[in-house]
């Protein structure tokens, strides 16, 4: 299995440079939605990061690895801010209920990841703390 590790500096705008690079490397192994998927759960990660761990602060570092075998990918995000409360992961809902008189601003990312991802883990190690997605491939049908 052979690794790529790319780092930005926590710049909103860097997001999607990773994104549009783990959706085309993914591309040998998943198909275009589940590309598209993987993306979306990177750009999630990444701006939780940025947002969250870094409070939006400039000239911080955001490291993501990528994984990939014939099973699966592998998506490490990681960064050196703020840690996340681990308990956010307990809570297994996908539910997307919005109140549409009264919309609030985020909380969508992890539930995002979760309905697309097959494994998310959360830990600190280092003093760097790692979200650790995991996508297995599918066997495309011949039947159209």
């Amino acid at each position: 299995m052979s690794k790529i590790e790319l780092v930005i500096e926590s710049r909103y705008e860097n997001i999607d440079l990773v994104g549009t690079c783990l959706e085309s490397l993914s591309s040998q192994l998943f198909d275009e939605q589940q590309c598209h998927q993987i993306k979306v759960c990177v750009y999630e990660a990444v701006t939780n990061c940025i947002k969250h761990g870094y409070s939006g602060s400039l000239g911080q570092k955001v490291y993501i690895s990528y994984e990939m075998n014939a099973e699966r990918i592998i998506l490490d995000i990681s960064d050196a801010g703020a840690s996340m409360d681990p308990q956010l992961l307990k809570d297994t809902s996908t539910d997307f209920q919005i109140d549409l008189d009264n919309p609030k601003e985020g909380g969508m990312g992890l539930k995002i990841i979760k309905s697309f991802m097959d494994d998310i883990q959360y830990q600190i190690k280092d003093g760097m703390n790692h979200l650790t997605l995991v996508k297995y491939a599918k066997p495309l049908s011949n039947s159209q």
